[in-house]
């Protein structure tokens, strides 16, 4: 089973010392039913105190002997699976770390959220299962063992109606499975729509035909994932019905079939009918389980996909093998903390489409970056410049060409090192409440910087993170600017920064932030359309169809 061997995988299993537990509480639990029997036998035939006495001990015994095995083994599985998921989840959060932001745009961000939140709970919540399951096939072995002695007809006649269940089930295993990932795709489908219509919320407001496809759009996965999740149950369901009547059917057929076939007491066929009966208990938990059960091994596979997934996509450091945690990958290269000049040699990214669509290429990359340049990007939309920019940051691999910081060239093992050298505000910027990683800046210099972005009155930093993130688009803009700034990283990418300024402000950014981190000797690279401060660029670049060619360039001393 997968979830077994995934629950096992990072944090070994003690599958023997789970087999001792199971067994004793499986097996107490069949010799309660067989002292009970013996006891009402022996007690209607002899009613001395005495005798009552001592069947009574020996059944607290068992029942304390079975109480003690059945708390053990519980406990042990619930624990077990949480460590499991913990080592899951560390393991999977180091995986996305490692990977290239080319290889989470393509799984997409709600196939992670999916597996992270709803399918580590579905496995969390099968432990309980696992024992039930386990220890309920146990109890029906020893069980029909203690019916095996005794009557044999009965035993066969038991035997035939479990197996005649277990066969249905098997047979089924395949379409549940079907099923259960086919659910499990439509749900996804939900969480992107879902996502659409939360972080699209103006533009939803503003079209009603945007407004009810995407809402019938997001029926149709509903109806599809419930569907789905109908069929696996009307399954799951027809196989308790099945297990259920081939049960009683088995019971009519030892009261009245075995006396036909075979010279037996009659108070033999009433512990066997006991037993049989008994046996009902433990056949309909195993059953009842296997929807948590099959839904839990489902989770398991998508898991395990997504593992695989994000181990192709993976190039900060050496992949690692699939059965190891995170904290054996290989130390990773120092971070690049300075340069002189950054050079760019017939750099090329081509973005993969699908088959049949014309590829979009973005090179080749000529371009030199010096200390405490401000460079302008310019282009039409669609033009490539988001995709030089990363591509120019390391977070697009080139499919060919050479990076170069001071003359060293930067290969795989050296990526993440040099990405460090860059501090970046996006056109989709995320601006994070706590400023993670980011610790060697004073009060002052915070209080100055939050007065002179004009966010003084709106916010403050305590404890590392900001009082609040409720704010305007704009206003979010001057935090993440803020936050760029304490990191004091030797090179600044600003993606349309001032897109959503007031006029004041966009005019503060050209005409006194800029200055500012030149002033530090801080290099920075701005995409922009502000077209009336092209004149405070060392260098303006323009983006034409992926290609980069310089519009102008200011002449200094040391040129």
């Amino acid at each position: 089973m997968i979830i077994l061997d995934l629950i096992s995988r990072d944090n070994h299993l003690d599958k023997r010392a789970f087999m001792v537990l199971g067994c004793v509480s499986g097996l107490a639990n069949a010799m309660i039913l067989a002292v009970i029997n013996v006891a009402a036998a022996y007690v209607s035939n002899n009613p001395e105190r005495s005798h009552t006495l001592y069947f009574m001990v020996e059944f607290l015994l068992i029942l304390l002997v079975y109480t003690l095995a059945q708390r053990r083994l519980l406990v042990r599985a619930t624990h077990h699976v949480e460590n499991a998921i913990d080592h899951l989840r560390r393991d999977l959060v180091g995986r996305i770390r490692r990977c290239e932001l080319a290889t989470i745009e393509k799984i997409g961000r709600e196939q992670i959220f999916s597996v992270m939140s709803k399918e580590m709970q579905t496995i969390s919540q099968s432990a309980p299962t696992f024992v039930i399951v386990a220890q309920s096939s146990v109890l029906v072995v020893f069980t029909a063992l203690y019916v095996a002695w005794l009557s044999m007809p009965a035993f066969f006649i038991v035997a035939v109606s479990i197996s005649i269940g277990a066969v249905i089930h098997l047979m089924r295993r395949k379409l549940i499975d079907k099923k259960f990932n086919y659910a499990f795709e439509k749900e996804n489908s939900l969480l992107a729509k879902l996502s659409d219509l939360l972080d699209g919320f103006k533009e939803i407001k503003l079209s009603r035909a945007r407004a009810e496809e995407l809402q019938i759009g997001f029926r149709q996965d509903s109806k599809d994932a419930t569907q789905a999740r109908k069929t696996v149950q009307t399954l799951f369901a027809n196989d308790f019905v099945a297990s259920q009547t081939s049960f009683y059917l088995a019971l009519g057929a030892i009261v009245f079939l075995v006396p036909m076939v075979s010279h037996v007491d009659p108070e033999m066929i009433t512990q066997v009918t006991m037993a049989t009966l008994f046996l009902i208990g433990p056949i309909s938990a195993a059953v009842g389980g296997l929807p948590n059960f099959a839904a839990a091994n489902t989770a398991a596979s998508n898991l395990l996909k997504l593992e695989k997934a994000l181990e192709s996509g993976q190039g900060e450091t050496p992949a690692t093998s699939t059965t190891t945690s995170t904290s054996a990958s290989a130390p990773l290269v120092p971070i690049i903390t300075e340069f002189k000049q950054i050079k760019l040699e017939n750099l090329y990214f081509e973005h993969q489409q699908a088959l049949g669509e014309r590829a979009f290429e973005v090179g080749p990359i000529n371009l030199t970056i010096e200390q405490g340049q401000t460079i302008f990007i310019t282009g039409g939309n669609g033009s490539g410049k988001t995709t030089f920019i990363r591509l120019m940051m390391g977070l697009y691999p080139p499919s060919r060409g050479t990076m170069l910081v001071d003359g060293t060239v930067i290969g795989v093992d050296e990526i993440d090192a040099y990405r460090n050298l860059f501090s970046a505000v996006f056109s989709d910027f995320h601006l994070f409440k706590r400023l993670y990683g980011v610790s060697d800046y004073s009060d002052d210099e915070v209080d100055e910087w939050l007065e002179f972005l004009e966010m003084a009155h709106k916010v403050h930093l305590t404890d590392n993170a900001f009082s609040t993130v409720e704010l305007s688009g704009g206003q979010r803009k001057r935090l993440a600017l803020l936050s760029g700034v304490l990191e004091n990283r030797p090179i600044y990418v600003f993606d349309e920064w001032a897109a959503d300024q007031d006029p004041h402000f966009r005019e503060k950014f050209y005409r006194e932030v800029l200055p500012r981190l030149k002033a530090r000797k801080q290099t920075v690279i701005a995409i922009t359309h502000d077209d009336k401060f092209f004149d405070l660029a060392d260098v303006h670049m323009r983006m034409e169809d992926g290609q980069l060619r310089e519009i102008s360039r200011k002449i200094t001393k040391d040129s």
